[in-house]
C-alpha cells in the first residue's frame, strides 16, 4: 500500500509537518510505502481558469511541479493532507493545490433532460486524513465554513468515496509555537495511530 503525505505549511518542520510525518510513520510501521511532499518547496502556479482540462479530464496543461504531483496523487492508496489554519482558512499553498485539482472535475449535459451531471476523474475510494493546526483554542467556534470547505471539495473531486473514510487530526492552541505538536505526546500518539489505521 502506498501513502502520500502533503505538507501545505510554508514552515517546514513545524506543527503541520510534524503531524503529517507522524501519521506517515504509523503507516510505514504497518508496512506501507510512504512519501512526503512539502508544497512550499515546489514551483506552483495558480489555476488560470483556462478550462483546457475539460477537454482532457485529469490533465492540467500548466508546466510546473504541481502537474506531475497531482497525477502522482491519483496513484496512491491513501493521502495525508496537512494545512495550517491562517486567517480562519487553509494556507495559500493548500488552496493552490485544491484549485488545481479542478482539472479532475467535469460535467456533461444529458440530452434527454438538458440537465448537467458531474464527471469525477480522480480515482475514488482513497483513505484520506486531514491534519490541521491552528493557534486558536479548541473551544473557538469560528471555523464551520473552513471545515465545510474541506469536506465539500473532497466530495466534488471524488477523492474519498465516503465521508466515513476521511479522518481529521486537529491541533489547537499552537499560536506561534512551531514545536508545540512535537511536545504533545498524546497528539503524536493519535497521529501515529491514525496513520497505522489507514493500512
Amino acid at each position: 500500500m502506498k501513502v502520500l503525505g502533503i505538507n501545505a505549511s510554508p514552515r517546514k518542520g513545524a506543527n503541520t509537518a510534524t503531524l503529517v510525518e507522524t501519521a506517515l510513520k504509523g503507516a510505514a510501521g504497518k508496512g506501507a510505502e510512504t512519501k512526503m511532499v512539502n508544497l512550499n518547496e515546489l514551483d506552483m502556479k495558480p489555476c488560470i481558469g483556462c478550462d483546457a482540462c475539460k477537454e482532457n479530464l485529469g490533465h492540467c496543461v500548466q508546466k510546473d511541479d504541481l502537474t506531475p504531483l497531482m497525477e502522482e496523487m491519483a496513484t496512491f492508496d491513501a493521502i495525508v493532507l496537512g494545512t495550517p489554519v491562517y486567517w480562519f482558512h487553509v494556507s495559500a499553498q493548500f488552496k493552490t493545490l485544491v484549485d488545481r485539482l479542478y482539472c479532475y472535475y467535469g460535467f456533461e449535459m444529458d440530452p434527454e433532460t438538458n440537465d448537467y451531471k458531474e464527471i469525477l476523474a480522480f480515482p475514488a475510494g482513497k483513505k484520506v486524513v486531514f491534519v490541521t493546526s491552528r493557534g486558536d483554542p479548541e473551544e473557538k467556534k469560528d471555523y464551520d465554513v473552513y471545515y465545510g470547505y474541506m469536506n465539500e471539495w473532497l466530495k466534488v473531486v471524488g477523492m474519498a468515496l465516503l465521508a466515513s473514510s476521511v479522518e481529521f487530526i486537529h491541533h489547537y492552541g499552537s499560536w506561534n509555537e512551531k514545536d508545540a505538536a512535537r511536545k504533545d505526546a498524546e497528539l503524536l500518539a493519535r497521529a501515529e495511530s491514525v496513520g497505522a489505521s489507514m493500512i
